[in-house]
């Protein structure tokens, strides 16, 4: 089979940076290629240089003539005054043969036609976007992280929508398990050269590590001294170290623990009621609500009759649709909202930090170091200990150089990383995140993981991110339609209640407020919580 594209001996540098070196590509039909990289290692730009936007500075390209080519980009136009109909069906002569097909890519990703483009969200925008180019299909498909602003339900739509499309797809994501669930090529861009392998995503890991072995091993042999400097030290925090197997291991085992206490209780139905309350006064509770409703205006409760506590040390995973109350919820938790029904109440010595992404703002003319530092010196000041800031921040990932670089010259992923490391300076005892995983490339998601298991007191974290949960949360919160979901465990968890339980979630009504589940298949006791 004929490549439709390709590149052979390319080149590309931005003035004294190299950003792509000799590199060859060819692209063929069914082709679904995930792109990894580092931010700022030059993953936009090669999309760019098959779109034809950026010009190698020497190489030869190919592309047949019948072959289009589209491509989503992370930077969108808020301001356009069109209707998300006329501009997702803008490039198309007969408008009325191709609205059927709008029709059903805009309701898989919750958008309304005959909204405005300039009246709605980011969020909103960005999925306009996604559907304009899904609805174009075009015969190479270039996906710049296609998962932003995506609840999990939509997600896991546009993972089967890639499985199946006819076409070449090149992916750029930090989002691991929509990677493994679609990809079957690896493009690697490592220090402007690009690594290829003909296996998909979920074999990143190890191939990367046996990359990286073996030029280790190669330097060594030559006497060449690897350190942060000549870049390699800084190439790949999964592929230098496995996660921390121990560290999934003791999850995994905590979570099977409170899944046998759980059972305990299922058991002993009669005596259920007395060992709850035996175990609340014993438990540390740091926040409980009680009969908890909220609605907006006069329409249905968004909440109702929610009874939900949290106990000291838990990580907690939040997930659920857009809309579906999850940010309403942490709002009610953090008193930003006054309580409608029912009640909450927060334990002594209680310390919150929430983090929230459109909330917080980083002045962009301070430096890092400034952002860090706000009362002056050098010095960062953690909970028992300080620590230089130098030394702080290339905990973030961020080259101690930068100390005294303008937060203005960061680019979104850097930005976030930033705010992450202010956050977790002083995070108190119970610790919210709101979508801290957005922008965020695979090193700084790992090194987030890592950090955030470490973290001592009690978590609470709203993410799209199906992998981070599943290595992170011993509890998850689904906020669906008509119901909440309580349930020990991640993601994975979920999966497999859903699985086994589809039929009785149908049937049960909702005006149930709590029930006790077995699973067969796995053997694992979660619990339930339905609410209208």
């Amino acid at each position: 089979m004929a490549p439709t594209y390709y590149i052979k001996r390319g080149n590309l540098s931005f003035a004294e940076k190299l950003i792509l070196l000799g590199i060859e590509i060819y692209l063929y039909p069914g082709d679904k290629i995930c792109l990894i990289g580092k931010n700022g290692c030059g993953k936009s730009s090669l999309l760019k240089v098959i779109t034809g936007e950026y010009e190698l500075d020497s190489g030869e390209i190919y592309q047949n003539s019948n072959t289009k080519i589209g491509y989503l980009t992370q930077s969108v136009d808020t301001s356009l005054n069109i209707s998300i109909y006329d501009f997702v069906l803008e490039n198309f002569v007969d408008k009325i043969l191709n609205k059927h097909q709008a029709d059903i890519i805009l309701s898989k990703l919750k958008l309304n036609g005959e909204d405005i483009i300039a009246s709605c969200s980011g969020g909103e925008v960005r999925r306009a976007y996604l559907a304009r180019i899904l609805v174009a299909h075009p015969e190479i498909l270039l996906l710049d992280e296609p998962t932003n602003h995506l609840d999990i339900s939509t997600i896991e739509w546009l993972e089967e929508f890639v499985k199946t499309y006819d076409g070449t797809i090149v992916c750029i994501s930090h989002d691991r398990a929509f990677l493994s669930n679609t990809t079957n090529k690896i493009w690697w861009l490592d220090r402007a050269q690009l690594r290829k392998s003909d296996q998909g995503f979920k074999q990143f890991d190890e191939w990367q590590e046996q990359v990286l072995a073996t030029e280790e091993s190669t330097l060594r042999k030559l006497n060449k001294k690897l350190t942060l400097e000549q870049g390699w030290l800084n190439t790949g925090v999964t592929a230098r170290r496995k996660r921390n197997q121990g560290r999934l291991a003791n999850l995994k085992l905590l979570r099977e623990n409170l899944r046998s206490k759980t059972e305990r209780l299922n058991f002993a139905k009669q005596k259920m009621q007395t060992e709850i309350q035996a175990d609340a006064k014993q438990s540390k509770f740091i926040i409980e609500a009680e009969n908890l409703s909220y609605a907006y205006d006069n329409k249905p409760s968004i909440i109702q009759n929610l009874t939900f506590r949290v106990k000291k040390g838990e990580k907690i995973g939040i997930i659920g649709a857009n809309g579906s109350g999850k940010s309403t919820f942490i709002k009610l938790l953090i008193k930003q909202l006054a309580v409608q029904s029912g009640k909450i109440t927060h334990g002594t010595n209680l310390e919150i930090t929430y983090f929230d992404q459109h909330r917080i703002e980083l002045e962009p003319q301070n430096s890092l170091q400034q952002i860090l530092c706000p009362s002056g010196g050098d010095q960062v000041f953690l909970p028992g200990r300080t620590m230089h800031v130098a030394g702080y921040l290339k905990r973030f990932l961020f080259d101690p150089k930068l100390l005294t670089t303008k937060v203005a010259t960061l680019s979104g992923g850097e930005a976030s990383r930033l705010l992450l490391a202010k956050t977790l300076i002083n995070p108190g005892n119970l610790l919210i995140l709101d979508e801290p995983t957005n922008d965020l490339d695979m090193d700084s998601l790992e090194m987030l993981l890592e950090i955030l298991a470490e973290y001592s007191g009690t978590l609470l974290i709203v993410s799209h991110d199906r992998d981070f949960l599943e290595n992170l949360v011993t509890r998850t919160l689904i906020f669906g339609q008509h119901q909440i979901i309580d349930m020990i465990g991640g993601y994975e968890d979920y999966q497999q209640f859903l699985n086994a339980n589809n039929k009785v979630i149908k049937k049960t009504p909702v005006s149930v407020v709590a029930k006790e589940s077995s699973v067969k298949n796995g053997q694992k006791l979660l619990r339930k919580k339905l609410q209208n």
